[in-house]
């Protein structure tokens, strides 16, 4: 028997066709994001801080390769050039562009072969519990989140651009609510003891784990993330002309890039502003979470709000606890998966839902939209928790702990998938990027 995230037990047989069915879940998807593409979309590199997407395509191949045929089933390499080619480590994103890449069919061509021989290790895998990459599937599971994690950087790649012809998946649909609320609400969350992380090992990665006790002081958190109007008033109030809401090194950023407004933002002729968002211009929703915004600009925003960003504790308690919880939910509204109506995520639209759409999905305190439509900034490094071991290699997570660029950014945005989504993963990114999609919440010490 084997267990998946959630507690479930499963055969051994319910175990492989539920690993089969991922497998082939995201492939699906990640063809029909490139079938929507031209061949300069999928060559080209626009942007230096980003790969050119046909390099992701070749590398989910060859990370595939790496972990189901070779290490787990000991065979020999496809090509190793592919091994450094599709290194992240050896190539940083503004090399890749150079980089004598497999084109588009050669890259499909690559993906299907190494597929192929995959499915054959699933469906003759007994899935051995003295293993650890094996137990539970969790080798499996964890190259599923890899495909899953480039989908949404490849969506991160095509919003960052301003010459992108309008893009679709089919079938995206807007999330919205009638639901009238108050954007500026906030929960109170009392202080005390809860425990932070996860014990997991089916799908949470490294970083994640171990499980551990944090003592926290009472602290306010914003009921719903920080909305367009909320992020219009600090434009308006002059916000990025004001030294004294941002840091130096935040200053510097916004001074040398001469930021006005988060990315994608433009304002529109006689007042208001546009919205830039996959190739098409919209009306900015004013209820929508601010979204491609930096850690600097969320940092500048709570500093003229009279706020703060929470630490990533603070974040996770109010997501996964609760006044009568002994035990952390795997969800903000408990163990049950995530769907349509418990929160914005899978890109079932290309973009966030106006705040208040998701009653259901709240937290125990009432902490509403924690998971689906943006990351969100909190104040705390990248760093490992006490215990923390790493698995099953030390470059996913470890090697970017304790530098200070970075900070952790919780929850899930609109694009990630269902398979990431858990109020444990841990996000973390430079303080300058925002061509993820990113947002934020408030915090306040309690008064």
């Amino acid at each position: 028997m084997t267990t998946d995230i959630r507690g479930h037990r499963l055969s051994a047989e319910e175990a492989r066709s539920q690993l089969e069915a991922g497998l082939e879940h995201y492939r699906s998807r990640t063809k029909q994001m490139f079938a929507a593409l031209n061949d300069d979309d999928v060559h080209r590199q626009h942007d230096s801080i980003m790969s050119p997407l046909v390099w992701d395509l070749g590398h989910v191949g060859n990370f595939e390769e790496l972990w189901l045929l070779r290490r787990l089933d000991g065979r020999p390499a496809h090509d190793s050039r592919l091994d450094q080619m599709y290194n992240p480590f050896d190539n940083p994103r503004w090399r890749r562009g150079d980089l004598p890449l497999l084109d588009r069919n050669e890259a499909l061509e690559y993906i299907d072969e190494v597929r192929g021989d995959v499915l054959e290790i699933v469906k003759s895998s007994d899935l051995d519990p003295s293993n650890p990459l094996m137990r539970d599937g969790y080798v499996f599971r964890m190259v599923i989140q890899h495909e899953a994690q480039h989908q949404e950087t490849i969506l991160q790649a095509l919003d960052l651009r301003d010459d992108l012809p309008p893009y679709s998946l089919g079938g995206d649909r807007s999330i919205a609510t009638t639901r009238t609320v108050d954007d500026t609400e906030r929960i109170a969350i009392p202080g005390g003891r809860f425990l932070q992380g996860t014990d997991d090992t089916t799908e949470g990665y490294d970083n994640e784990r171990p499980r551990h006790p944090v003592e926290l002081e009472a602290f306010a958190i914003d009921r719903f993330p920080v909305t367009n109007r909320r992020y219009a008033e600090f434009i308006e109030a002059e916000g990025y002309e004001r030294p004294d809401l941002w840091t130096s090194d935040g200053w510097d950023w916004r001074s040398g890039l001469d930021v006005e407004a988060p990315q994608g933002w433009t304002r529109r002729i006689g007042g208001g502003w546009l919205l830039r968002r996959f190739g098409r211009v919209v009306d900015l929703d004013p209820a929508e979470p601010v979204q491609h915004v930096s850690y600097h600009e969320a940092e500048a925003f709570a500093r003229f709000a009279g706020g703060r960003l929470p630490t990533e504790a603070e974040w996770e308690k109010a997501a996964t606890w609760g006044p009568e919880a002994t035990t952390p939910s795997v969800y903000p509204w408990g163990s049950a998966a995530p769907s349509a109506a418990l929160a914005n995520v899978g890109s079932l639209a290309l973009g966030p839902s106006p705040v208040g759409s998701f009653p259901s999905g709240a937290s125990a305190y009432g902490v509403e939209q924690l998971l689906g439509d943006v990351y969100e900034w909190t104040s705390s490094p990248f760093a490992g928790y006490p215990g923390f071991a790493s698995f099953p290699y030390p470059e996913y997570s470890e090697a970017f702990f304790d530098d200070s660029e970075f900070r952790v950014l919780r929850g899930a945005s609109w694009a990630t998938s269902t398979d990431v989504t858990r109020s444990t993963f841990r996000n973390w990114d430079y303080r300058i990027r925002r061509q993820i999609f990113s947002g934020m919440r408030l915090a306040w010490d309690a008064t």
